[in-house]
């Protein structure tokens, strides 16, 4: 049997956390471990955990950040905590279907060259009430794609240039591809979950089951959500450390030297136009205030 870990990042999710905690929890196959980092709430969020760390204390482990980290480097850190075998990515307001994490451990075992893992997942609305629709709909991962997808240089080509497909909150790694991942660097406007599967499908090790294993919940006060244009503003606080994408692109050609002809080169003038539109952006926005 495999360890298996859970990384669980919260932020103010304390309407909805106790559902996703219990589903965790309630799993036909248990896990081992969740670990759970908060990034500074101030609602109940903090009050919740702790009265799940009482009933489970072996179970749960939580890190509090003393400062905010911001999304993606709050899952790097709850990433690098788990000592499992299996690394399961949660965000704090859906629900695991009961046997979510039995089907994954069974897929990595037959594969085991399985890096990475990801599944789709039931949409549901802030009630629970289902949309009748899934994450899969919504990104347009159809089956042209997905048999595009089994070719693990279309993965990498597609997601290379952002065309991301997967959702963190149905994935899951294995501890193996940790020493590839961290720590997570991405330029604005990329997200963990094509990092991890940038890496996962370098390494020719990214699968996914059409099958949703979660269900994934859509509302208000959603730090990302469903939307593929996210504001200015939420981008920059979930990503404060990001780096530009010649940096990104040179980090992977390093690491990954076998995939360099699908990597980009872009010219020279094409960071001198960046600057100058983040120049404008910001004096609009002063303008604004």
């Amino acid at each position: 049997m495999m360890i298996l870990s859970v990384a669980l990042c919260t932020f103010n999710g304390g309407e909805f956390i106790t559902e996703q905690l219990d589903s965790i929890i309630n799993q036909t196959l248990k896990v081992n471990e969740i670990i759970i980092c908060d990034d500074g709430s101030s609602d109940k969020t903090i009050e919740i955990l702790k009265s799940y760390k009482l009933k489970y204390p072996e179970l749960i482990k939580i890190y509090i950040n003393n400062k905010s980290l911001g999304t993606i480097k709050n899952f790097e850190k709850a990433i690098s905590i788990c000592s499992g075998e299996l690394i399961f990515l949660s965000d704090q307001d859906d629900i695991w279907c009961n046997n979510k994490v039995d089907k994954f451990q069974s897929y990595f075992i037959k594969n085991m060259n399985c890096k990475l893992l990801f599944s789709n997942g039931e949409l549901i609305d802030n009630k629970g009430g289902r949309l009748e629709s899934t994450l899969w709909d919504k990104w347009g991962f159809n089956e042209q794609l997905q048999l595009s997808w089994i070719n693990n240089k279309n993965v990498f080509k597609d997601l290379i240039m952002n065309k991301n497909k997967i959702t963190g909150a149905t994935l899951c790694i294995h501890s193996s591809l940790k020493k590839n991942i961290l720590p997570i660097r991405v330029p604005l406007g990329y997200w963990h979950d094509a990092f991890l599967g940038i890496h996962a499908a370098a390494l020719n090790g990214l699968y996914f089951i059409n099958e949703s294993l979660i269900y994934y919940r859509v509302h208000k006060r959603q730090q990302v959500g469903l939307s593929s244009k996210i504001q200015a503003n939420i981008t920059e606080k979930s990503n404060p450390d990001f780096i530009l994408k010649k940096k990104f692109y040179s980090i992977l050609r390093k690491k990954h030297p076998k995939m360099k002809p699908f990597i980009p080169i872009l010219p020279r003038d094409y960071f001198v136009k960046k600057i100058i539109k983040k120049i404008i952006k910001k004096i609009k926005r002063n303008n604004v205030r």
